[in-house]
């Protein structure tokens, strides 16, 4: 209801899982924790389920390739070598996510980069770590052992 409610609204797939809750009754049930799937995957199927794949942001009707969109960013940000500085200090700093969104762009760019890919598996088992739900867990630590044993090569 709260998905489709904000949807009404003109809200984003993004801006709608920052936002829909479970209600306390339902959040505080320890049988109904989010073991399998989470709320924001629930919200963004709803909203693909009767919107479709576009959120209504004109700049995503035909987006740069993702390698470009890195290509861009890594230039901008002066090299390869600042981006994994940055994302090694995001992981120390706990920003797990960013940590590996950063190692991304450099993979992108530079898919044989052994230390993007041990950053972004270090990120993925500190976010497998967090996660209560069996298959988000498991896609993280499947993806971390995957990286490690490509950095091994």
């Amino acid at each position: 209801d709260q998905t489709i409610a904000g949807m009404n609204q003109g809200l984003r797939p993004d801006e709608l899982v920052e936002i829909v809750k479970l209600p306390p009754e339902l959040a505080d049930n320890p049988y109904l924790l989010e073991f399998y799937g989470t709320v924001p995957w629930a919200v963004r199927v709803i909203y693909s389920f009767h919107l479709g794949w576009f959120d209504g942001n004109a700049t995503n009707l035909f987006p740069l390739p993702n390698r470009d969109r890195a290509q861009r960013l890594i230039e901008m940000m002066n090299g390869e070598v600042v981006v994994l500085e940055a994302a090694q200090q995001a992981l120390s700093n706990q920003e797990h996510q960013w940590a590996a969104e950063l190692a991304d762009y450099v993979l992108l760019t530079n898919e044989t980069s052994r230390a993007a890919m041990l950053i972004k598996a270090s990120a993925l088992r500190a976010l497998g770590a967090q996660q209560i739900s069996a298959n988000a867990r498991n896609w993280y630590l499947t993806s971390a052992i995957a990286l490690e044993s490509a950095a091994a090569l």
